[in-house]
């Protein structure tokens, strides 16, 4: 069973009954898997994203999908990913799975552990199978986390996770690192006040310590 469908089905981390979880912004935590590390190259195998909204992970509010490749990776990359040859051929056609998720996100801000990379194979799939831009704004969390926590001898996300107690069902697999890379952005939330979370002063804040970090 996909994680965040498991999640549903013991009806936690769901948006509140009330319906106040529609108001607020809206942030996208996104993790991806791919067929290697050369965004020039390489190609998506999978994206895994959820929502949070009023300092709450909406499981209710998630996506996941596996994209069907052009040829199936190689061992060495299954033993990464974990996504086998079944799974990549039973898999989402490209130009589906990026329309769904390009629909599903929305002008949301995306949030994710080294953006730079999940974005890079993001927009590139977007351009070549939509022919649209990926227009939303990014936070970058391995450059937020340490402007928070500057004494925190930390750099890799299984360092921060650690150093937080989150426990991840399984690395690199696209949902589990989207679910544990959004408990992780909770955490660096609740540490600002309740004035400092909007997306621009966050992005403020990480884009000071990147370059204070040079």
């Amino acid at each position: 069973m996909p994680l965040f469908d498991w999640l549903r089905s013991l009806a936690i981390f769901a948006p509140p009954r009330d319906g106040s979880g529609s108001a607020g912004e809206r942030f996208v935590v996104v993790d991806v898997e791919t067929t290697g590390m050369d965004r020039a190259n390489d190609k998506l195998l999978a994206i895994g994203a959820v929502a949070l909204r009023r300092e709450r992970i909406c499981v209710g509010d998630s996506f996941e999908t596996i994209i069907r490749p052009e040829r199936t990776s190689e061992r060495e990359n299954i033993l990464v990913h974990g996504i086998g040859e079944q799974a990549q051929r039973e898999g989402r056609a490209p130009r589906e799975a990026c329309a769904a998720f390009f629909d599903w996100a929305g002008n949301a801000p995306l949030v994710a552990f080294h953006a730079s990379f999940d974005r890079g194979f993001l927009a590139r799939a977007m351009s070549v199978y939509l022919n649209l831009p990926l227009t939303n704004a990014w936070l970058d969390l391995a450059q937020l986390a340490p402007s928070i926590y500057p004494d925190v001898k930390a750099r890799a996300l299984d360092d921060w996770l650690d150093h937080f107690g989150i426990v991840v069902e399984q690395r690199h697999n696209a949902s589990s690192d989207a679910f544990a890379t959004a408990m992780l952005f909770l955490r660096l939330r609740d540490a600002l006040a309740q004035g400092k979370r909007d997306i621009r002063r966050l992005q403020r804040r990480a884009a000071q310590a990147r370059w204070l970090a040079r």
